[in-house]
């Protein structure tokens, strides 16, 4: 037959390997299509589609040097470019990265190691739930694993076949991995070291491999230096990273730290704002990357041995079993899909077999160096910052290629009958099986809580208040003390105007989670609302002193002070958000209207300005500017503004009444009429509503009606002099 010829079955058994990959990845796409986070994306995988969409509208460049590494969101915007926008390509293609990188890992183990490893290997790979759930995020993972492994495979066939063409494809290969994501550089100076070492024409093979890792990461150079004056060869977000992961609050495995908010835009906002606040200029991008890197030195230096304690902690979670999240929680993923449910192939069963293979395999140390070289790099990588699922992701292929190893050489003993041998490397994997299994940290994997509660508020964003309060319920039955999922429950009950239940939940929340500086800033709002600024300014003070650069805290202070009649502190509390935001409109808003209270009408109109600029289709604060223009006398920019707004109406009846007053003074009578008399449909007895639509009756000649609202004002207001001396002019002979 065909296909028992040698030559045929260098293409069966990849082709197996890329099927049952695939075939994995499509039952697991069956079940992502059906929740929430398939098409919208949260944390980093948001953060990348966000940018994604941005390059594919045409924004190349956001001005400003690359924080994350960029060439995952360059190539995700292609994808949306191609489909329309579709989270579905990117999945499809990211599947079929993760068939290659199977197909990659079984080509490597044969030629290095012998088929029947590389048939572990592959199958291995293939079957690995923690790769088939990366290769459904909108994350680096897949693209990154794929371009690491294609590398070695090009810079091992540069060694087998001494081919300088490979060293250089080898380059280019691990130069795309880098500017996907940075924490493969430790592994290139050992692969360069490799090449020198393995290469028959060593320098040549070197040049050419540098030469290759430089070609994609030069442009990356450029554009940051052109944007910021300033060499950051590919991202500027390393001292933080470090930072995070040794700290005297790092627990090794999340991204901890006392000063730095846990959620994504808070904790990058937080890392900025900090040195910028002890900096006496504002810092550049290298500034702030070594003003964190300089705190994590700190603490290894004066803490040496609690950082030695942290950094064998880190290598017992690389090496454990357990999956620790770090977006979304691939332990809650599995409740959602059989393929990553109960696998035979996890950490817990291919670690061990990884570990044995790194030991036997010592005998062909020379021909599986760069697979060492990896390994040994990746892992110091990891433990330099903090040990979750997802960063020790790109690991697993190699490791899958030392578990085929081991595999085969207990076969291989078993078939020599080498019985002594083969009886110590079963206790030696029986030992490391208890290590890797045993959770010798005693860290334990967190409860469903958060997941339940990033559910929740996808639909709320959706506008399914009802999922997203199932879900948040669901979050307190996994961990009744979890103040996020009371919190949104009381913004819940907050929208429908439910303010006692809202206080109660908002309440708790900061009992069971008193550093939750949201909740406080919930609460505060709630408090305002009610009418009670006292309460409102306790909140708020203690939000501000939990997170001194939370979003919106210093606009609701300000609201407080405006609502005490504090307008210079409420000037100085709206100015300081904007300098923590500047794009916060309702911010600007509140400056605006502030500063109208005290008078100052020229400041008021330009914060009005910049808010109508930032946010053009808000009725309210563009009527608002309308008004001010017109007290000020420009008419022609208060009807302006008003065109340029077209149909949209405000909600708030003062800023109708100003919209109306303006369309008056400038003649619209017909448009102001209509104007007014939806305001008294609302609000009867507003007094100057009822005076100023008299006017326009009057006149247009209907005398009758403009006596009955002048009379109907007298009624709201009995020294209403305007409407006593237009009864007076009315009554007066021709």
């Amino acid at each position: 037959m065909a296909l028992s010829h040698p030559r045929a079955n260098h293409y069966v058994f990849p082709l197996c390997v890329f099927a049952v990959a695939v075939a994995l990845r499509i039952a697991y796409l069956s079940h992502l299509r059906g929740l929430p986070f398939f098409d919208h994306p949260i944390m980093d995988a948001s953060y990348h589609d966000i940018w994604a969409r941005e390059i594919a509208g045409g924004s190349l460049s956001r001005g400003e040097p690359f924080f994350r590494a960029p060439l995952y969101s360059y190539l995700l915007a292609l994808f949306y470019s191609i489909s329309g926008g579709s989270y579905l390509l990117p999945r499809i293609i990211q599947f079929a990265l993760g068939g290659l990188t199977a197909v990659i890992t079984f080509s490597l183990t044969r030629r290095l190691i012998g088929l029947t490893a590389a048939a572990i290997a592959g199958l291995m790979c293939a079957a690995y739930p923690v790769l088939i759930y990366f290769d459904g995020e909108l994350l680096t993972e897949t693209l990154f694993i794929f371009l690491t492994m294609f590398g070695i495979l090009l810079i091992d066939t540069a060694r087998s076949r001494q081919s300088l063409l490979f060293w250089l494809a080898g380059g280019l290969a691990l130069g795309l991995s880098l500017i996907t994501r940075p924490t493969i550089a430790l592994f290139l100076p050992l692969a360069v070291i490799g090449s020198f070492m393995v290469s028959k024409r060593r320098i040549v093979g070197a040049l050419l491999l540098i030469t290759g890792i430089a070609i994609p990461v030069v442009p990356v150079a450029v554009h940051n230096y052109t944007v910021s004056g300033e060499f950051i060869p590919v991202v500027w977000q390393g001292g933080i990273n470090l930072y995070l992961g040794n700290n005297m609050a790092a627990d090794g495995w999340s991204a901890t730290s006392p000063e730095i908010r846990k959620d994504w835009w808070g904790g990058y906002k937080d890392m900025i704002a900090i040195p910028r606040s002890e900096m006496a200029d504002e810092p550049t991008f290298n500034q702030v990357s070594s003003y964190w890197s300089n705190r994590a030195f700190d603490y290894i230096r004066k803490h040496p041995a609690d950082w030695l304690t942290l950094m064998l902690k880190k290598s017992a979670l690389f090496w454990g079993s357990l999956e620790f999240p770090n977006n979304q929680d691939y332990n809650f993923m599995k409740l959602n899909s059989w393929t990553l449910r109960d696998p035979v192939v996890n950490f817990g069963t291919m670690a061990p077999l990884a570990i044995l293979g790194v030991i036997l395999l010592l005998g062909i140390r020379r021909r599986l160096v760069f697979p060492y070289a990896f390994l040994l790099a990746y892992f110091a990588a990891t433990i330099a910052f903090f040990v979750c699922s997802r960063y020790r992701a790109p690991a697993l292929p190699v490791l899958c290629i030392f578990a085929g190893g081991a595999v085969a050489s207990l076969v291989d003993l078993w078939k020599t009958r080498r019985i002594v041998r083969l009886s110590v490397c079963l206790v030696a994997l029986a030992g490391f099986a208890l290590f890797v299994n045993a959770n010798v940290t005693g860290e334990r994997l967190p409860d469903l809580a958060q997941s339940y509660t990033q559910v929740g508020k996808v639909y709320v964003e959706r506008g399914n208040d009802t999922a997203a309060a199932e879900y948040f319920g669901n979050a307190l039955e996994a961990n009744p003390a979890w103040g996020e999922a009371y919190e949104q429950l009381g913004l819940l009950r907050m929208k429908v105007a439910d303010k006692d239940a809202a206080k109660e939940l908002l309440t708790r929340a900061t009992q069971v989670q008193p550093d939750m500086a949201t909740a406080y800033r919930s609460l505060a709002m709630l408090e305002l609302s009610t009418g009670d600024p006292e309460a409102a300014r306790r909140a708020i003070a203690e939000a501000l002193r939990l997170a001194p650069y939370l979003e919106d805290s210093h606009n609701i202070l300000g609201s407080i002070q405006r609502q005490e009649g504090d307008l210079d502190g409420a000037v100085a509390s709206f100015t300081r958000e904007l300098e923590l935001n500047p794009v916060n409109w309702r911010a600007l808003a509140n400056l605006g209207s502030a500063y109208e209270a005290s008078g100052d009408l020229d400041s008021a109109v330009e914060a009005y300005s910049r808010a109508v600029e930032l946010n053009p289709e808000d009725p309210d604060i563009t009527y608002v500017l309308a008004g001010l223009y017109s007290r000020q006398g420009k008419h022609d920019l208060a009807r302006s503004v008003i065109e340029a707004l077209g149909s949209h109406v405000p909600q708030d009846v003062n800023l109708r009444y100003n919209r109306a007053v303006v369309l008056q003074r400038d003649g619209h009578m017909e448009e102001a009429r209509l104007i007014y008399e939806d305001i008294l449909d609302m609000v009867p007895a507003h007094e100057g509503t009822l005076v100023n639509l008299g006017v326009v009756y009057a006149r247009g000649g209907e005398d009758g009606r403009a006596r009955e609202l002048w009379l109907r004002a007298l009624k709201v207001n009995p020294s209403n002099e305007t409407a006593k001396r237009n009864l007076e002019l009315l009554d007066q002979p021709d």
